[in-house]
């Protein structure tokens, strides 16, 4: 899900500077208490889609408590003051709603989507987020084990998921990203209640959260509602992010190899760590963008064409510039599957070529004009649905990125030269900084640190 909201953001980027009206159109407010609100207006239908964003995710945990954000999501429903109203909580689920919540490292949300007629209905409800949550011990014992065996389903036995638990726990020295979303089996098994009753209370604060509305409603009524439910919440206390941050220069990383007996194809990553591009260079994060945009594109000399089409090296290639899916610095990254008779030396000297070729003599204006022009398709699509535009919002208002950089970001990239992408390249993108993971079948689950085959 990740890559996928990571892919919709890299649609925004692209988008031409000839679409006149701002990406994403919203009326927002502050309440008294911090509480900030997104409203985005879609009549096609009565339907409203309504999301609570906490600037809280697994990145913020401390040491020895990884898991305790997730945690809390499982218990959030069934602690809120509402769900003890009987008939409330039977009228909300005839209603025809749908819900149900994610967390990510940086942040937790929780939506739903129903009849706009029940809109006053559910921010009733929402509002219990943050209001005096009734946690139970026997709830919570009882989830504990409903997420040991998550764990166990979606981490241990996927191939994919547990190699990127592997994998990220070895290219993160320090940085919490290091660790897994769903937290360490070790960690979920010493979590107490009043560990998550003190995670709530630090992070579930109106002045730590946004609200994002979208569909059919009136934004004057919205408003009324909002101050009606949350107004009277208490400011919360400030709370810091103190996330320890990767070092610039680090010792070169041996290849990562990973094993698991589920695995049907092998699979190879080439990641390169980068440095906080939203903040220091931003004109270098476009660049990074676009250059990654162009070579997993159908483009003459692109390497989706070298390595999959001439070559015939790979069954499948990705390139991807993780910014605005995360809050925090992350990487340029290359993703292939290697067909049965392909040795990775050939595909990767073909990458580091390809790189070195473009460093040399950059990429043709035609081809940057037409990758942009291939996003943008996307892009309308995507942005016309009232969940997809919601949540591509809030994610980006999650990676600390503004609204107003985000309608910018048509007329920021028709800045962007080859030069650029030249220049980045040879800035980032050496090869002695990539650190490489392999996925391959093995008899048992398993990970070493070893030359990759």
């Amino acid at each position: 899900m990740l890559k996928k909201l990571f892919l919709a953001v890299i649609f925004l980027a692209t988008l031409s500077q000839t679409h006149a009206e701002p990406l994403i159109k919203a009326e927002t407010f502050t309440l008294k208490n911090g509480l900030q609100f997104f409203l985005l207006v879609n009549k096609r239908a009565p339907i409203v889609f309504y999301s609570t964003w906490f600037k809280v995710g697994s990145a913020d945990e401390v040491p020895g408590k990884t898991g305790l954000a997730h945690y809390l999501e499982h218990l959030m429903e069934t602690g809120l003051p509402e769900v003890q109203m009987g008939q409330f909580l039977e009228d909300f689920q005839s209603s025809g709603s749908h819900s149900n919540a994610i967390t990510t490292r940086d942040h937790t949300y929780y939506y739903k989507t129903m009849m706009t007629d029940h809109l006053e209905l559910l921010m009733r409800y929402e509002a219990g987020r943050m209001r005096g949550v009734a946690f139970n011990q026997t709830k919570f014992d009882t989830e504990k084990n409903v997420i040991l065996e998550e764990r166990l389903m979606r981490t241990e036995t996927n191939p994919d998921e547990y190699f990127n638990e592997k994998f990220n726990n070895v290219f993160f020295s320090v940085h919490p990203y290091k660790n897994p979303i769903i937290g360490w089996e070790k960690d979920i098994r010493g979590l107490t209640l009043d560990d998550v009753k003190a995670f709530h209370k630090k992070w579930y604060q109106p002045n730590n959260a946004y609200i994002i509305v979208s569909g059919d409603f009136d934004p004057a009524q919205v408003k009324i509602w909002a101050e009606k439910y949350y107004g009277d919440l208490p400011v919360g206390e400030k709370v810091q992010r103190q996330r320890p941050q990767e070092p610039l220069k680090k010792a070169k990383v041996a290849p990562v190899v990973v094993e698991h007996p589920k695995v049907a194809q092998l699979s190879i990553s080439e990641i390169y760590p980068l440095p906080d591009l939203k903040k220091s260079n931003y004109q270098d994060m476009l660049a990074l963008i676009l250059l990654a945009e162009f070579l997993e594109g159908d483009f003459q000399g692109s390497l989706y064409e070298v390595l999959v089409h001439q070559k015939k090296w790979v069954s499948s290639f990705a390139s991807s510039s993780a910014f605005f899916s995360e809050r925090d610095p992350w990487s340029f990254a290359f993703y292939v599957k290697p067909t049965p008779d392909a040795k990775w030396e050939d595909i990767e000297a073909a990458i580091h070529q390809k790189l070195k070729q473009i460093a040399q003599k950059g990429v043709k204006q035609d081809d940057l004009k037409r990758a942009r022009h291939y996003v943008y398709n996307e892009l309308v699509m995507s942005l016309d649905d009232i969940y997809q535009k919601a949540i591509l919002l809030g994610d980006v208002l999650s990676s600390d990125v503004t609204l107003d950089q985000l309608n910018a970001l048509p007329t920021d990239l028709e800045k962007v030269t080859s030069k650029d992408i030249q220049r980045v390249i040879k800035t980032y993108l050496q090869p002695e900084k990539a650190v490489v993971g392999v996925l391959k079948k093995g008899q048992s689950v398993g990970a070493s640190k070893e030359k990759a085959q």
